[in-house]
């Protein structure tokens, strides 16, 4: 059986230590067969900076190896962004002091590097992601850009990843127009029915499990279970 044998080796690295990237992944698989096997790397606050893209280039060469190991035992693959994918200064600033996150280039850039991973991606939108204030006018416009660019239909996704196994993710679609602070992760009161519906429609009771991604404990929505505050803003991790 390949995938006992995958699943075999996937446990003796895990025990050997061996690849930097093992402790990121979490083991999962596609729902093709009836499985509940997969793997899904998740990938925290990029802040892609176009200077210094070898560094990205040698983290992904860490994660890639897992990825292409598991398609080759037909294990269901993923990649999950968690926002925040450009580096919230300049990047040209003998040019320029606009800042680099959430411009067309940002998104673009990310999106280039999210694919470059050779699996099925999924993103949803941080506290720097619509801060293309010098581009665009408008949370909405934004929003799109970020939407368009990046091939979501919705600023939230859901993937199922395996047998009855879902990845939710819900997205902050709120900078300029944020009640206390721009940096406030706010999900939507659109995006909250849907998760609510999406639940419902997957019961545990029915074997159902659901994974759920945001970029930060969204306070900007009303959340009062964490009181703790970003250092820098006080609205995130």
């Amino acid at each position: 059986n390949t995938k006992a044998t995958w699943r075999r080796a996937m446990q003796r690295r895990a025990t050997l230590g061996q690849g930097a990237a093992a402790t990121s992944i979490a083991t999962e698989e596609k729902p093709s067969a009836g499985s509940d096997e997969f793997v899904v790397a998740i990938l925290g606050d990029l802040h892609l900076d176009p200077r210094k893209m070898e560094d990205y280039h040698s983290g992904r060469d860490h994660i890639r190896p897992i990825l292409n190991e598991a398609k080759q035992h037909e294990v269901s693959t993923a990649v999950v962004s968690l926002g925040d994918l450009g580096e919230s200064k300049s990047v040209r600033p003998t040019e320029t002091q606009e800042l680099f996150a959430g411009t067309t280039e940002c998104h673009e850039l990310a999106a280039d590097f999210l694919s470059s991973f050779g699996v099925p991606y999924e993103v949803i939108g941080g506290n720097h992601d619509l801060e293309g204030i010098d581009e665009f006018k408008t949370d909405e416009a934004n929003l799109e850009a970020f939407m368009r660019i990046h091939g979501k239909p919705t600023p939230q996704f859901c993937r199922q990843i395996a047998d009855k196994t879902l990845l939710v993710g819900l997205g902050s679609t709120v900078f300029r127009a944020a009640k206390y602070t721009s940096h406030e992760v706010t999900i939507d009161d659109e995006q909250l029915r849907w998760f609510e519906d999406t639940v419902v429609r997957h019961p545990a009771a029915d074997g159902w499990k659901i994974f759920v991604f945001s970029h930060a404990p969204p306070i900007g929505s009303g959340l009062r279970v964490l009181q703790e505050n970003h250092v820098v803003n006080g609205c995130c991790w």
